[in-house]
């Protein structure tokens, strides 16, 4: 039989956080010198919402154990959610102290470089992005379970499907299959939360609900971009925590486009109006380089956007190459850029992806 401190996580898994503090609560006088019990119970507290239940947790656990990676990470990760970014950016430093290659300390310093200031991060506690930073809980189980029932019906679907044409947009169209991330019958019902007035977007329940069922319907059309637009639409908004979630599910589907394969580009006006409908998005601006910098395996530039005429410029983005090779880039010549939008420290920034320059002057100079 499990212990309590098993049986907990088994139910975080499920994401049953309530479940699992009252069951470590029912238990605290077993467990009284227990790093796991202390550490576990304050992990729950956060994913709960309720910080200050998991840091008076967090601190009982470091005081029996210092050097532990996810015990940095989840007391690094109540920093973010108040906007002491410098506190947080420490404990993930002291985390390599010990463990140089932590995966999850390198994703949190990723997302504090894309959403280092306070108003970006306030977005992402409510939208519940900031999880990335939280310690993982592991596979849920539901999930395997639902994995294991597809793989075990795949054949009969894939017979069912030359009979039947698929009903909707989240029937696979030779794209990955969608169908279990459609909306049960409670979300259908309640799709909207009561209190919308902390979200960027006030939707009714209709209007999530179609935004949700778009976005599905243009990642079958290969159409990731707009469906990337809608997600976000959601994400900024009163929908509910499973609908969200439902949501960052779907955006692992997506992928990268190139300049021949991108079907909704956005414009720099339409971006720069409201970043978070865009973030992770790709556009393709053209225009002229400027501030170039590169290092070993890295480059970065000013894109400014619609000057490649040399006339008007119509917005100023910073756009940052990470890996290898560096592109080459004429700063004497228009430039095309393919880059995923990004928002650092209130400023619109591109993680490039590709860059196009014809060898030929396009304008004749």
């Amino acid at each position: 039989m499990k212990n309590a401190i098993d049986q907990a996580r088994y139910l975080m898994r499920c994401r049953k956080f309530s479940d699992a503090i009252s069951l470590l609560n029912s238990r605290r006088e077993n467990y009284e010198d227990s790093f796991d019990f202390y550490y576990t119970l304050g992990l729950a507290f956060l994913y709960a919402g309720d910080t200050g239940s998991a840091s008076l947790n967090f601190n009982h656990a470091r005081e029996i154990r210092i050097n532990d990676a996810n015990l940095l990470l989840a007391q690094a990760a109540i920093f973010l959610r108040r906007g002491e970014t410098d506190r947080a950016v420490q404990y993930y430093l002291d985390i390599f102290d010990f463990e140089p290659q932590n995966k999850d300390a390198n994703r949190a310093l990723k997302f504090v470089r894309e959403h280092g200031d306070y108003e970006a991060i306030c977005r992402c506690v409510d939208d519940g992005s900031i999880e990335i930073c939280y310690p993982p809980l592991g596979p849920n189980p539901r999930h395997i379970r639902n994995l294991v029932l597809a793989l075990v019906f795949g054949a009969m679907a894939g017979c069912l499907a030359v009979l039947f044409w698929p009903r909707n947009h989240f029937a696979a169209k030779g794209r990955a299959d969608l169908s279990s991330l459609m909306l049960t019958v409670s979300e259908n019902a309640n799709a909207a939360e009561e209190n919308s007035a902390n979200f960027k977007f006030n939707l009714s329940a209709k209007e999530i609900k179609t935004a949700y069922n778009d976005s599905a319907k243009f990642f079958q059309e290969y159409r990731d971009n707009a469906a990337q637009r809608e997600l976000n639409r959601i994400l900024n908004s009163n929908a509910t925590r499973s609908i969200k979630q439902k949501c960052r599910e779907m955006m692992g589907y997506l992928r990268a486009p190139t300049f021949d394969s991108l079907k909704d580009n956005f414009s720099y006006e339409q971006v720069a109006s409201s970043p978070e409908l865009y973030l992770d998005c790709y556009v393709d601006w053209s225009g002229r380089v400027s501030n170039f910098s590169s290092a070993e395996n890295s480059c970065s530039f000013d894109l400014l956007v619609g000057y490649e005429d040399m006339k008007n410029v119509e917005g100023i983005v910073r756009v940052e190459f990470d890996f290898l090779p560096v592109p080459q880039i004429d700063s004497a010549l228009p430039v095309r850029v393919l880059g995923k939008v990004s928002v650092s420290g209130g400023r619109l920034v591109f993680e490039g992806v590709s860059v196009y320059q014809s060898v030929k002057n396009a304008f004749g100079e």
